[in-house]
Parts: C-alpha cells; structure tokens; sequence
C-alpha cells in the first residue's frame, strides 16, 4: 500500500515516512480550516493570506496530533516485542507497520487502546489552552485554533474507537472477543465483519446527507465508509496470509537450482538465449563468482535495440540492495511484504556472498494455495 513513501527519518527509533497521498488531504484540510467560520471570525480584518497559513498551520498540528497517536501504538508495540517497520502518514491519517501480530489478547488490548487515550489527552491538553486563553482574553486567533484541534483530536479519539476493524476499536474488539474464545482468527474475522458493516453504515448515512443539506459532508462519510470495507477486508486477509505463512522458511520454498547469468554476456544473448527461453522476469549476474545484481528486463530497454550487440550485462545491471536479499532461515511472510515494498516479483536468498537460491512470488502463492485446498 505505501510503496510510494517519502522517508521523514526517524523518531524514537521509529521510521516515519509520508505516503504521496498525504499530500491531497494536507490541501483539502487547509482549504477546510481556512473556510471554517469560527476561522473567520478570529481573523476578521486580516488578508486572506493570513487565513491560509492559519488552515496549514492546524492541519499539520492535526496530523503531527495523528503521527503521536500512532506513536503511542508503535512504542506500546515494541514494548510487547513486536517488531515496528515504522509508521506512514497517509490520505486518511497513519498506519503502524507491525511485522507480527501481538502474542497474546492482552498486548493487543494495550496497543489498540494507547491511541485513542493519547488522542483524548491531546484533546484535554488544546481545550484548556483554548478556554485559558479565551478567558484572559488573549489573541483570538490562537485560543480559535487550540479549539479547533481540541475537537479534532476528541473526533479523532472517538471516531477510532468504533468497533470496527481495523480501527482501534475493532482492535480492543478482536482483543475481548480473542481473550474470551481463544480463537484469534475467528476473532479477527467477526471483528472485520464488524469494520466492513460500519463501512456499509456511514455509505449509507452518507447517501443521506449527500440527498438531504449536506452533500460534501456526505461524500467524505461515503468515502471513508467506503474505505473502512476495503481496509477491513484487507486488513483480515492479511492475518489470513500471515497464519498460513508462519512458521515457514524461505529455504524451504527457495528455488535452490538457480538460472544465473555472466557479466560479460551481450544484450543480444541475454534476450535470445535467455529471456527467451526461460519464463523469468530477471536474472541474477555473477562477476568474479560473485553475485553482482539483478537484471531484468527494464535494464535492457533503457539500452538502443541497435546497441545490445556490443553492450554487456554487467554495464546495465544495477548494484544489489540489501532489500533485495533473503536469509534462507527469514519468515515468508517478512518476505512477501518485503517482495510488496520492493514491487519485486522474486528475490534473492543469500548466505553472505554466497547464493542459496532464488524466491519468488509464485513459490509462496503455491504454498498458499495448497494449505488453503487442504483447509488449513
């Protein structure tokens, strides 16, 4: 989902990136709060420019309000030992990367409910700033925009706790309906059952408003109903991929007789004697016996038809990253999200400089698929 990320840096050992669409919903909030009347009102004699910045300004308070609660999650989560890949700001707010689900229904009772308690003690915090503000009288416009962020931040922390997953509240569900049965996956079911049933609810009180007197207030509930459904079911069949992925290594769905290809080979007989022949989308180049990087066929178009004659692999190929390299003892499921990150269809599986074999999506697809027919 986020392959398209700008990397911020990192806070509390944390990865924070923005998504490309955070930046659609960052000018639809500014346009918002520069239009809202109560904005208005406090800068009332001033240029509009002045409104502008003031809706920037409370937008992106609002979503460093957002990037705590998720924080909150990201810290309660490394504290129950799970691993945290980082934290992406997005079109409809943040989204904690866990590489696991928590152990047990306690840790994910403490995960879920850090968020909406860090946006209800944010909420608390910019009211009394407000209400002190506004009682000694002090510049309008900032006691206005504490306000307004107290609200956001009371909206933020209730609307995540509906009992919906994947929001917080379908979390703290899936935790009591887990600890009650036992039973994570049916408790991640009826709990995503729940989040796409909401979604339904406010497309259809979204229908509604867009009907009735409130048309741009009812396309963003259908929307965000809308993208409740699509992140509920997701978000369930990622836990389903997740368990029928654990426990499983990639050594043993690696490919481990691997096609490889020289470095001082021609285009021309890259193409002919093996894009041609073999059904695979790249190739690892060997220099020295040492594997040098990937090729595919991309590398190959960015070179003149006319030219592959006289050109060699090891001219094109690009160096190896580490993202795209497998320990053979790694999980499949840190594989497949690393082959989604990557947008890569197969990658590499390496003991230090040595070659161990070649995964790719097909192999694990196969194995899903089997598990699934067996009703694993």
């Amino acid at each position: 989902m986020f392959a398209h990320s700008i990397r911020l840096g990192r806070l509390l050992g944390i990865e924070i990136e923005i998504d490309y669409t955070w930046f659609i919903i960052l000018l639809l909030l500014t346009a918002t709060f520069t239009t809202h009347e109560a904005v208005r009102r406090s800068l009332e004699g001033f240029p509009p420019v002045y409104q502008w910045l003031f809706g920037l300004v409370v937008a992106l308070l609002l979503f460093a309000s957002v990037l705590l609660h998720e924080l909150s999650h990201s810290l309660l989560a490394k504290i129950n030992g799970l691993g945290i890949s980082g934290i992406t700001l997005f079109l409809f707010g943040g989204v904690s990367k866990l590489t696991r689900e928590p152990r047990s229904a306690l840790a994910e009772l403490q995960i879920a409910i850090a968020g909406p308690l860090v946006s209800l003690f944010l909420a608390a915090v910019f009211g009394i700033l407000a209400a002190f503000l506004g009682s000694l009288g002090l510049w309008s416009p900032l006691a206005t925009m504490f306000g307004l962020l107290a609200r956001l931040n009371l909206w933020l922390a209730l609307f995540n706790l509906l009992p919906g997953f994947p929001l917080d509240g379908g979390r703290i569900l899936r935790a009591l309906l887990w600890y009650a049965s036992g039973n994570f996956a049916q408790a991640t079911r009826i709990a995503s059952l729940s989040g796409q049933g909401l979604g339904f609810a406010l497309i259809f009180v979204g229908v509604i408003s867009f009907l009735g007197r409130a048309p741009l207030y009812g396309i963003w509930l259908a929307f965000i109903g809308w993208f409740l459904i699509q992140a509920a079911q997701s978000s369930y069949q990622q836990v389903v991929l997740r368990r029928l992925l654990s426990g499983v290594t990639v050594a043993s769905l690696m490919t481990s007789e691997v096609t490889t290809v020289g470095a001082e080979l021609s285009l021309e007989e890259l193409v002919s004697r093996y894009f041609l022949t073999y059904n695979y989308a790249a190739f690892p180049v060997l220099r020295d016996g040492e594997v040098a990087g990937l090729v595919s066929l991309s590398e190959v178009r960015q070179v003149p038809r006319e030219k592959w004659a006289s050109t060699r692999v090891g001219e094109v190929v690009a160096p190896l990253r580490q993202t795209q390299i497998l320990a053979p003892e790694e999980d499949a499921w840190e594989a497949l999200a690393k082959m989604a990150s990557e947008g890569a269809g197969r990658l590499l599986v390496m003991r230090g400089n040595t070659l161990c074999g070649i995964l790719s999506r097909t192999n694990i697809m196969r194995l899903i698929r089997t598990k699934m027919e067996l009703g694993a």
